[in-house]
């Protein structure tokens, strides 16, 4: 009898065993990787080494569960995605399936400069493998985040029907802090742009203008592209402090080649009644078509920056000579033909606004003076020299003149 019981309290002992580890089997057994996510002997990319993670739920405090992103895209359609501006002058030593910044699953690509020798270190570069979008871990600091940049996007331009939205951030080590654009329409590219990093106000953009079949001459007149201009100022701005500067009408193609150009029109922000040199909007109008292809928007400037009362005291002749001096001494042989082109009063700003904000006062009032001569008018593509003098003191501030 007693042998009887020892066998049954035996028999329970190793029921309850088999079911705890059952139980401990379930609960911390590794989900297989999902279809399209690359094992270490991922044969995608051959001779690229690749190491993967898995992707399963994770267990807190409260007893819920956490679902991590998932996968859906492939190691190939990852790679496929990475901005050939930004791989160009690389190889691509590995690949990596990564969860090291919170709530992410990421593709991480390791690059090595290739033996162009156009790059001098190594880089990292992230593709969202939920998304397919570019990551940069700084992008976590912009004021809006990606999905709201393509919504902005998005209304930006109602009349495109795009059906995909492909979204870089640009941490400003290379350009300004913002968020570059692109409308698609399955392989098409409807237009292309960037907005501010932090409050999503579009800053620029650009539309192809197609070429083959293209007129000659213009269908339409620069005052009509003008007014093309004025209202897609007022669309996106509003009623803002501008002049126009400057109007043109670009070629398109080679040099000889009988092509229909775009207009150009600069207009500068007005601080005082003085132009800024840089912030300002550029436009430019399809001399054909009269549509707006490219739009600018520079404007950074705080208006306590600029160096106020916002009146010279040394005159325009007097500014000219001292460029025509100094310009004179680079290159004596020229000097004969030296022609001033114009003079005029500007706000010297030139800053990076991602790395410096100008003191109160700190903006100089100055004559931007532009000149060429014999040698530079015979360039094929002309551009004048600029010379800068200080409206209040008379010094020389910059001079760029080069053959």
């Amino acid at each position: 009898m007693e042998q009887r019981k020892n066998a049954v309290l035996v028999l329970a002992v190793i029921i309850v065993m088999i079911g705890i580890s059952i139980i401990l089997t379930e609960q911390f057994s590794v989900a297989e990787p999902p279809r399209g996510t690359p094992g270490t002997d991922d044969p995608s990319i051959p001779g690229v080494p690749v190491t993967a993670i898995s992707v399963s739920t994770t267990a807190v405090a409260t007893g819920t569960m956490t679902k991590t992103p998932d996968v859906t895209i492939s190691q190939q359609q990852a790679q496929a995605l990475l901005d050939e501006g930004e791989i160009h002058g690389y190889s691509i030593a590995g690949i990596t399936l990564s969860d090291r910044y919170p709530g992410k699953i990421l593709y991480e690509f390791s690059l090595v400069p290739d033996n162009t020798s156009i790059r001098k270190t190594n880089a990292t570069l992230f593709i969202d493998a939920e998304t397919g979008d570019p990551y940069n871990p700084l992008q976590d600091k912009a004021g809006i985040t990606i999905e709201q940049a393509k919504a902005k996007a998005r209304e930006a331009f109602p009349e495109f029907t795009a059906d995909n939205v492909r979204m870089r951030f640009n941490d400003g080590s290379q350009y300004m802090r913002s968020w570059a654009f692109e409308l698609r329409k399955g392989e098409e590219k409807l237009v292309q742009g960037s907005l501010t990093a932090d409050t999503g106000e579009l800053s620029s953009y650009s539309i192809g203008i197609t070429r083959l079949g293209r007129p000659g001459t213009p269908a339409i007149t620069m005052d009509v592209a003008q007014q093309t201009a004025d209202r897609e100022i007022r669309k996106r701005n509003g009623d803002i402090r501008i002049v126009q500067t400057e109007a043109r009408l670009d070629p398109l193609g080679m040099p000889g080649e009988k092509i229909a150009g775009k207009y150009v029109f600069v207009y500068n922000r007005v601080i005082h009644g003085i132009p800024c040199d840089n912030d300002g909007i550029l436009v430019v109008v399809d001399s054909v078509a009269g549509n707006v292809v490219e739009y600018r928007k520079s404007w950074s400037l705080p208006e306590d920056a600029v160096a106020l009362p916002a009146d010279a005291v040394v005159s325009k002749e007097t500014a000219i000579t001292t460029v025509q001096q100094e310009a004179e001494k680079l290159y004596p042989a020229s000097a004969s033909s030296l022609r001033i082109v114009s003079a005029e009063l500007r706000w010297k700003d030139f800053h990076n606004p991602d790395q410096v904000t100008p003191k109160p006062g700190s903006v100089l009032l100055a004559w931007k003076v532009l000149f060429d001569d014999e040698t530079i008018r015979g360039w094929q593509w002309p551009v004048p020299a600029n010379g800068w003098v200080d409206a209040k003191t008379g010094e020389l501030l910059d001079l760029y003149y080069r053959h």
